[in-house]
């Protein structure tokens, strides 16, 4: 399918009404949300492979294990923060101890839903999803990685969280993107800090790329996609290159993609690094770009906690 859209949530849905067509088996949950998740166009298509379960986030996994049983590929789709905050125990029971072949698909990641507060707020739900055994997390970059992870899910046998922020963002890969689970993607190369980043927040990376060139600091920024299986040799191999890393991503830095590369750093690299992302705290209410730099997520954030990570590092710089 060719690109119509930058918006993440708006290509997942062109890209499930694609699965559809090519896919028989699969089925579509949604949690009173179609409209947001934006499967409506699936529903209207096939109307019978559809179902609303209503605002009982707790019962679609169980209910999608049971269509998988059967033979079905089935979708989940709700605010990611009910998606794994609210269905904890079910995605671990029915979904991934049973390694059933459920997507879970949580929209709206992050601090996508800023103006209804913490709440709605999902900063938590990697820490969550990545305790579980056997669950494959994905998080895309842009609109053309979130329709080539969709089409390797319907492909994929087995249980897969995919972490959709609601973001419109310019895109970084070609149209013939594929994606491939468990590899790291050098979107720039560089000779001085290795900054790791994942989901949307890969644009704000290239953006401080740009800010730090004057200043002599040669950033390579590394896309993330696979926060599990975690590529660490890889990441270690990245990381190799350079003289120290920094993380960034939507969330809280326990837990998510920092908590990660720091494990793989403290398994491999033996180089400083530094963490951006929500310090251990609860948000506020406030439009998404407002709270991620109130929150400490931000070009000029993250250019301190470069600066911090080379000043740490004992590497000559050239």
């Amino acid at each position: 399918m060719a690109k119509t859209t930058d918006v993440m949530t708006t290509a997942y849905g062109e890209a499930l009404l694609e699965v559809g067509a090519a896919h028989p088996n699969v089925v579509v949950l949604d949690a009173d949300l179609a409209d947001s998740c934006r499967t409506e166009a699936f529903r209207a298509a096939f109307p019978g492979r559809a179902f609303d379960l209503g605002v009982a986030e707790q019962s679609l996994p169980t209910f999608a294990a049971g269509l998988a049983l059967a033979g079905k590929i089935p979708f989940c789709n709700t605010f990611a923060v009910f998606a794994v905050g609210r269905g904890l125990d079910q995605i671990r029971q029915s979904v991934a101890y049973a390694r059933t072949n459920v997507k879970i698909v949580g929209h709206a990641a992050g601090l996508s839903l800023g103006y209804a507060g913490p709440s709605h707020h999902a900063t938590e739900d990697l820490g969550a999803a990545r305790a579980l055994p056997n669950l494959v997390i994905l998080s895309p970059a842009d609109a053309v990685e979130t329709r080539a992870m969709v089409r390797w899910m319907a492909e994929y046998e087995g249980p897969v969280y995919l972490r959709l922020t609601r973001a419109d963002v310019p895109p970084i890969h070609a149209d013939d993107y594929g994606f491939a689970l468990g590899r790291t993607e050098c979107v720039r190369e560089g000779d001085d800090v290795s900054v790791f980043v994942t989901g949307a927040l890969v644009r704000l990376a290239l953006e401080l790329r740009d800010e730090l060139q004057p200043e002599g600091i040669d950033v390579q920024v590394v896309n993330v996609a696979t926060l599990k299986p975690l590529p660490a040799q890889e990441i270690a191999r990245h990381a190799q290159r350079t003289r120290a890393g920094v993380t960034i991503e939507e969330h809280n830095i326990i837990g998510g993609l920092g908590s990660a590369v720091a494990e793989a750093y403290a398994e491999c690299v033996c180089k400083p690094l530094r963490r951006v992302g929500l310090a251990d705290t609860f948000t506020e209410s406030d439009d998404r770009p407002v709270l991620l730099s109130a929150y400490g997520v931000s070009v000029e954030a993250a250019a301190r906690a470069v600066r911090a990570a080379i000043a740490a590092s004992d590497e000559p710089r050239g």
